[in-house]
């Protein structure tokens, strides 16, 4: 249970780590020095209000700018680092953070320095029930596999105990 459940967060970390790397290649820092982006991301759910999808860039220098997805509103993300979180030798730091709306969420955070244009903390994060709700399914059903072979191995020794032995039983 504990390798599926590291591998279904490997997967989602995956998933957030492209989102990521296409708002990275869609930021552009605009004349005022605020980051803008290019065009916008193909997935809709960073445009539904409070959606537990969400996207912010974070202007970390002296202009301290934000930009942000439509589905987190006025609200910001919080910031791994300031939570402890190391980064991971891609660079990136990985962790679940409180959402806007009381949402457990998965995030992935990547702090990039632009040189003359700035400084920018680059953050994406995606509903972690996701990831709950596939780990305890998957739990439930490994309980009840342990439990049919359980009782399977049960029934199985109790007749060849009762048939097995009763050969041993006449010769008494």
């Amino acid at each position: 249970a504990s390798l599926f459940s590291a591998a279904l967060e490997r997967n989602f970390d995956a998933r957030l780590r492209a989102v990521l790397d296409s708002l990275l290649a869609n930021v552009e820092v605009g004349e005022n020095g605020a980051p803008v982006l290019a065009t916008q991301l193909a997935d809709a759910r960073f445009g539904l209000p409070l959606s537990g999808w969400y996207w912010q860039i974070l202007r970390t220098d002296e202009k301290a700018e934000t930009r942000a997805s439509r589905s987190l509103w006025d609200k910001k993300l919080p910031k791994l680092e300031e939570q402890g979180v190391e980064l991971t030798a891609a660079g990136v730091r990985l962790g679940y953070v409180d959402g806007p709306e009381g949402q457990n969420l998965r995030m992935v955070e990547r702090p990039v320095d632009l040189g003359i244009d700035g400084k920018f903390l680059v953050s994406v994060a995606g509903d972690a029930s996701e990831i709950f709700d596939e780990i305890r399914s998957f739990d439930y059903y490994l309980g009840g596999t342990f439990a049919a072979l359980g009782i399977v191995l049960l029934l199985t020794t109790i007749f060849q105990v009762r048939f097995g032995l009763a050969p041993l039983k006449r010769i008494s």
